[in-house]
């Protein structure tokens, strides 16, 4: 198999783990956030309390703008996944099958082999093959 074949497999793994940072960052950033919020009823964030009002504002507008940046670049990989799953559900063969209905669908082999009409330990075999080219043509590049 060549290196290529997979590599839409290998798009959509990172791309789900730069969503996943995006969305970890996302919460760092609110939670700073909320700590340099200034309250009328005088209960400010624990950062805030120790700044002025001008600093305090000021790092706030700091952080609402990377959390936009965030949302922006979020909505872009997210366009981009969207494409390549669109792109995945056109393919065929039981080893992009397998693939997709694990990745991409979030199917358990089990169900997969049930999917597929296939015994489960030979879908977990053939599974674990893919996994071990997938990781084999990662090692080389």
């Amino acid at each position: 198999m060549s290196k290529i074949k997979f590599q839409w497999l290998k798009t959509l793994f990172n791309i789900d783990e730069e969503l996943t940072d995006i969305q970890v960052q996302k919460k760092i950033h609110y939670v700073e956030l909320k700590r340099w919020e200034n309250h009328d009823d005088g209960t400010d964030g624990d950062l805030a309390k120790n700044q002025t009002y001008i600093v305090s504002i000021h790092r706030q507008e700091t952080i609402k703008k990377v959390i936009d940046t965030l949302n922006e670049r979020e909505k872009k990989l997210q366009k981009q996944k969207d494409e390549v799953i669109e792109l995945i559900e056109k393919f065929e063969g039981l080893d992009n099958q397998i693939l997709k209905l694990k990745y991409v669908k979030g199917l358990t082999l089990e169900n997969v082999a049930n999917e597929l009409g296939y015994d489960y330990q030979y879908i977990k075999n053939k599974h674990a093959q893919l996994m071990k080219m997938i990781r084999f043509t990662k090692e080389v590049k």
